[in-house]
């Protein structure tokens, strides 16, 4: 009789359920992190667990290096980014029966998808300004023949498309001992990128 108590118990028929119905990928996910611990109900809901599985993936992945996640400088955008993220999880699991009000104004299917889509192009543009995709490159001077470097940054377009947006000037070449690999180079140009694109994103997203 008490097996038959533990074994009939919700938390246990729940765990149980979203082992056997999402298989390996359920295990994947990690029901404590802080972001979705409390969706736990609205995923046993969902009818597609695994695409969902790779959407909450997706969301929570940050692939960050170890120095920008110990960067003190970067907090306030690593906050920032938290707070995407919680608002994003909301929008995935709010239920349309259920929340008739706080989205009232969504009749179709298709512009909640939009709306779901817009909040993750979003997060992804942060993390690219908190960890910029950028390329070091030379150029010489016609007339001087001094040779330069520049920092050439990408950017996400509306349709999700990496593109290169930002080219940034670093200085003769000659000024750094280590030349293109000197690790300052990579600093500098990374700092100067992340400069432009985070007025890039302020402008596109003001708090």
């Amino acid at each position: 009789m008490d097996l038959l108590i533990e074994v009939t118990n919700t938390p246990v028929i729940e765990c149980l359920l979203l082992l056997l119905l999402t298989g390996d990928e359920g295990k994947k996910i990690d029901w404590n992190n802080s972001l979705i611990k409390d969706y736990m109900t609205q995923y046993m809901e969902l009818k597609e667990k695994a695409m969902a599985n790779e959407f909450i993936q997706l969301v929570l992945q940050n692939d960050f290096k170890k120095e920008v996640i110990e960067d003190k400088s970067l907090t306030h955008l690593h906050i920032r980014l938290e707070k995407l993220k919680k608002k994003l999880l909301k929008i995935y699991f709010t239920s349309l029966k259920k929340d008739t009000e706080l989205y009232k104004d969504y009749e179709y299917i298709g512009d909640f998808s939009s709306l779901v889509s817009k909040h993750f192009l979003q997060m992804e543009k942060l993390k690219l300004v908190i960890q910029p995709d950028i390329q070091i490159a030379t150029s010489v001077h016609s007339k001087s023949k001094i040779t330069y470097l520049t920092a050439r940054g990408f950017w996400l377009n509306e349709k999700g498309n990496r593109e290169r947006k930002y080219v940034k000037s670093l200085g003769r070449l000659d000024e750094f001992e280590g030349g293109k690999k000197d690790p300052q180079v990579l600093k500098l140009g990374i700092e100067k990128i992340r400069e432009e694109s985070l007025k890039e994103y302020n402008q596109q997203y003001p708090d």
